[in-house]
């Protein structure tokens, strides 16, 4: 007997599938932490009609495949109905809320669209209405015929020029790197771009829909030429900040240094965290951020995930807050160590504490979150701060710009 196909509205679905799809992507990243993990297909696309599968894209490169298939192995079964190669491998599981498929992908390769195709379909309405269309004319239809028209359909879309301007665009976001959050967008890693791709860059960072609402940073690499910042002045962006990069390797021995008692969000409140990392902010010789108390609070849950917890930690000296310290892995890295945040009180400053408390997270990146190296930055401004990286063995690594658009609501 033939399969049926059948669909419904992705509204029907939607708090379901993204507690499904945010459960299976803690699973994995927990397995690969260095993958790229997306929500795809027409569970992801508001307005959709979705026969209600949730489809999961995990993107590595190549030289992590049969490491990332292997893991992936173990949480789900092949899907035997789809072809598997050296660069793509597919997984399904019927057992939750919704079926879920998996879709291993590697970076740059024939079947490596996915979350593309599904970023298109977010940001064109007009395009996800004519899917939808087709889907109504085959419900209750043979699922071998819906296939065939879909398959007819997005070979339609995929070589259209409305879908190639989008391809040219993360074609450029693939060669940076963008931390996000509710409020803003910060892009870094900008060496490898020429001229004329960060020009590019600023233009769809102008023009994106998915950045429309948010405040828009850009590290600007010392390579550039004034050209570019005229560039970006000429598009509303303004000169910030200038921030120095650092890195040290944890492979060494690093001396366990309990200077200070540590809580964890597990022992404080968020409330009075929030308290004291505003008092840490006080008097900062590093540039003033636009967002409230309660936007970083969401940066750091947005950034760090379910276990932001573990990472908010209060530095205490007799039983009094010295300094707030913020250890994490950075996402998408297996053993990268970043602070998300670091800074004393100011009662607590001038002492030489910021050194031990520094070197004291040092020792909390590697041992607890085995880190196998640090990288750091602060402002050019921050003379302090960049005694302290260089007391405990940091090496200036780059040095950026940071041009700022702001354009999120919720200022101070």
């Amino acid at each position: 007997m033939n399969e049926i196909v059948n669909f419904s509205p992705e509204k029907v679905f939607r708090e379901r599938a993204e507690k499904v799809f945010n459960k299976h992507k803690n699973i994995i990243i927990d397995k690969l932490p260095e993958a790229e993990i997306y929500h795809i297909g027409s569970t992801a696309v508001r307005g959709s009609l979705t026969k209600g599968d949730v489809d999961l894209q995990v993107r590595v490169a190549q030289k992590d495949f049969e490491k990332a298939r292997n893991a992936l192995l173990d949480l789900y079964p092949v899907n035997t109905g789809s072809d598997q190669t050296s660069y793509f491998c597919a997984f399904e599981y019927e057992e939750d809320v919704l079926p879920v498929g998996v879709q291993l992908t590697v970076k740059g390769t024939p079947g490596d669209h996915f979350y593309q195709v599904t970023r298109f379909f977010k940001e064109n309405p007009s395009y996800t209405a004519q899917y939808n269309a087709l889907k109504e004319r085959y419900e209750g239809a043979d699922m071998e015929a819906y296939r065939k028209a879909k398959a007819a359909f997005l070979t339609e879309v995929l070589e259209g020029s409305a879908y190639q301007r989008l391809t040219e665009r993360l074609e450029i976001y693939n060669k940076v790197k963008f931390v996000e959050g509710e409020q803003y967008v910060t892009v870094e890693d900008t060496s490898k771009l020429t001229d004329d791709e960060m020009k590019g860059l600023v233009m769809h960072l102008l023009n994106d829909p998915a950045f429309r609402s948010k405040d828009r940073a850009l590290l600007v690499h010392h390579k550039f030429s004034e050209g570019i910042e005229e560039f970006l002045t000429e598009h509303g962006f303004q000169l910030h900040d200038e921030n120095i990069t650092v890195k040290k390797l944890l492979s060494e021995k690093v001396t366990p240094a309990d200077y200070f008692e540590i809580a964890s969000l597990h022992e404080n409140s968020e409330e009075a965290f929030k308290r004291i990392w505003e008092k840490a902010m006080t008097d900062s010789l590093n540039a003033p951020s636009s967002l409230d108390m309660d936007g970083h609070m969401q940066s750091v849950k947005g950034e760090l995930g379910e276990d932001y917890r573990k990472c908010c930690l209060v530095a205490y000296e007799n039983d009094e807050p010295i300094g707030i310290v913020m250890p994490h892995i950075e996402p998408g890295t297996a053993d990268e160590g970043r602070l998300f945040y670091f800074g004393l009180v100011p009662e607590g400053r001038g002492k030489g504490k910021s050194k031990q408390l520094h070197r004291q997270a040092l020792g909390i990146l590697k041992q607890q979150f085995r880190a196998s190296y640090y990288i750091g930055s602060t402002s050019r401004n921050n003379v302090p701060m960049l005694k302290t990286f260089e007391a405990n063995g940091c090496t200036v690594v780059e040095k950026n710009k940071v041009y700022k658009q702001s354009k999120a609501a919720g200022k101070k």
